[in-house]
């Protein structure tokens, strides 16, 4: 190679198939020794590493050209001026995706070498639903306007993510490594490999927690501050009221808790409070009702792919129950109004 542009050109090739281990010995110890000539070429690896690991390829795929994504991250190998943040929010700005991807990077010694953690965090728009795989493997589906975070790598002894909203884990055992879900209301839930649905959105002011299968543990806190746990078994919903600091468990087969990650609606005999909350969350609508008798009324059915006003309609015609879309002089009013009669 000739010059210094010859080996950046070079380098810049190599870099995506580099972060997914997908380069010869040869080429992995020639980039090996072009990021310890420098530790913003480590730093910058990290980042493109960090992008493999936030977002779903295929998603990428969807909904952008990926080699135009990486070219367009390749440029920016010899770019100083660059920091950190502006490099996340370029590559956030780049990406076509129904969600909002940020980077915290965190430093730490370990061995006499610092290392670099990226925390990561995802959020999804209104309606808007994603999968993320986390760097154990483990599978994350994330439920409209929610909040997750993760570091780029578990380091530590526990596997440790943050969750706003609503979200269903297919978690990768490791024994050796608990997974931790932290939730509002200093409430948290152990696992060891299994999968469950978790829904904590904080204007809802509950949790609740449905597996599917395996065992976790719910850790709350009293109304006296001390500690609780309660182990939950397989086809069991948890209700935990912030308020009361009060808890129920129900029996359930987790058809209607878990059907939106597969962009489906299940009511089985649900309550028209909890049907509306539902169709809320999937359509970013607002439900206003204004027959309070209403809410006595209870719903089954399983809806895929149908519109919102395909649903109200049978609604109409099962139970007789009116709506129209109600007309509001807010320009930037951010959800649109149903009232149910």
């Amino acid at each position: 190679m000739n010059g210094n542009n010859d080996q950046y050109q070079y380098i810049e090739e190599l870099l995506p198939r580099f972060c997914e281990g997908l380069t010869t010995e040869e080429e992995s110890l020639l980039v090996e020794k072009w990021i310890a000539e420098d530790e913003a070429n480590l730093k910058l690896v990290n980042q493109i590493h960090a992008l493999h690991l936030a977002v779903d390829t295929r998603m990428i795929k969807r909904h952008s050209d990926i080699d135009k994504v990486l070219a367009k991250v390749k440029r920016r190998i010899h770019e100083q001026a660059v920091s950190r943040w502006e490099w996340a929010q370029r590559i956030a700005a780049i990406l076509f995706i129904p969600l909002l991807l940020g980077c915290l990077w965190l430093y730490y010694e370990k061995d006499d070498v610092k290392q670099t953690v990226q925390m990561i965090e995802i959020k999804t728009n209104p309606g808007m639903t994603t999968s993320i795989v986390l760097p154990d493997s483990t599978l994350v589906c994330l439920n409209s306007e929610s909040v997750l975070r993760y570091p780029s790598h578990f380091e530590e002894a526990t596997r440790r993510v943050e969750l706003e909203g609503e979200a269903f884990f297919d978690v990768t055992s490791n024994k050796e490594k608990r997974f931790i879900v932290k939730m509002g209301g200093q409430s948290q839930i152990e696992v060891y490999g299994t999968s469950f649905n978790v829904e904590a959105y904080a204007k809802d002011n509950k949790i609740s927690t449905t597996l599917i299968e395996g065992t976790i543990g719910f850790i709350y806190k009293d109304k006296d501050g001390k500690a609780k746990k309660i182990g939950l078994k397989p086809h069991q919903k948890l209700v935990y009221e912030l308020s009361s600091f009060k808890t129920q468990l129900y029996t359930t087969s987790g058809e209607t808790e878990t059907s939106w990650k597969d962009g489906k609606i299940i009511f089985n005999n649900t309550s028209m409070d909890e049907v509306l909350r539902m169709l809320s969350k999937r359509f970013n609508v607002e439900f206003v009702i204004s027959n309070k008798n209403l809410k006595d009324y209870a719903f089954t059915g399983t809806f895929t792919q149908q519109r919102l006003e395909r649903i109200l309609e049978y609604f109409e015609i099962s139970s007789q129950i009116k709506w129209r879309h109600l007309e509001s002089d807010k320009i930037d009013e951010k959800r649109q109004k149903i009232e149910i009669y």
